[in-house]
């Protein structure tokens, strides 16, 4: 993880957990979307990106995995990146908003596809339970609706770029992983990136954006994401580009469902 030489945090990405820490995670989405209408940001949600800190046991191997990536070597915030694919304008329901994402485990029970480069489909309904997905953030990087819509359209492009990106096979690597408990080294540091931010990152490379500045190499992670909102916001803004967000966090230190949660 680079240095960002940044003295504070970003001001524009505000902790909300005392607001929505014992409220469900849809209206922590909904409210966050309303504000961020307000300010005429966010593209009404297109393009905006999720984290997601998950206490099943994918995610808890995904957050436990990143902690070499942290200068206090603590498990990470986040096991999990996704983008919001649509508009919220005109809809009812927060939680009936399409996404798209490259999940270890997919929430919607069907199994990856290596035609579409294992990038699923899903609505932000997946992350409601607050129980399961103790932490969840929403960022919006600012950009035009044009630029966002094109984003869109890149994110459906799945194997534009697979060379660089191959995200089927970065899944493999991580099922590996989970499945042998860690018996398996760690893909992180074996360079081999979470599919999930990998894939955000091939999505913003669309308007020319580094997302993940603070990564030593083409290693990609959710926490490197966080820190990248958190800490090279002056960077972004050298670019014109800024981003704001909200987080709620419940579950700092990585604790495990039991068995029968």
């Amino acid at each position: 993880m680079r240095f960002s030489k940044s003295t504070k945090k970003n001001p524009d990405v505000r902790d909300w957990t005392d607001r929505y820490g014992k409220k469900r995670n849809g209206q922590f989405f909904a409210d966050t979307l309303a504000s961020w209408k307000k300010q005429k940001i966010g593209n009404g949600g297109l393009m905006a990106i999720g984290l997601i800190g998950q206490r099943d046991l994918p995610g808890h191997t995904l957050r436990t995995a990143q902690s070499l990536l942290r200068w206090d070597l603590r498990p990470s915030l986040w096991s999990h990146a996704f983008v919001i694919a649509g508009q919220l304008n005109g809809r009812t329901n927060v939680l009936d908003l399409p996404l798209l994402e490259v999940a270890l485990h997919p929430r919607t029970g069907e199994f990856p596809r290596p035609e579409r480069n294992g990038v699923g489909e899903g609505t932000l309904r997946l992350y409601d339970n607050p129980k399961v997905d103790a932490n969840v953030a929403l960022l919006a990087v600012t950009m035009s609706e044009t630029e966002a819509k094109g984003l869109a359209k890149r994110a459906r492009t799945y194997n534009l770029d697979r060379v660089r990106y191959n995200l089927w096979d970065m899944l493999g690597v991580w099922q590996g992983h989970l499945w042998s408990h860690g018996m398996r080294p760690n893909p992180l540091r074996d360079g081999v990136p979470i599919a999930a931010s990998s894939y955000v990152e091939f999505i913003y490379e669309g308007i020319d954006l580094d997302l993940t500045p603070a990564a030593s190499s083409r290693n990609s992670a959710p926490e490197h994401l966080w820190n990248a909102a958190l800490w090279w916001h002056e960077a972004f803004k050298e670019q014109n580009r800024s981003i704001a967000g909200a987080c709620v966090l419940r579950d700092k230190g990585c604790s495990l469902l039991g068995a029968d949660e």
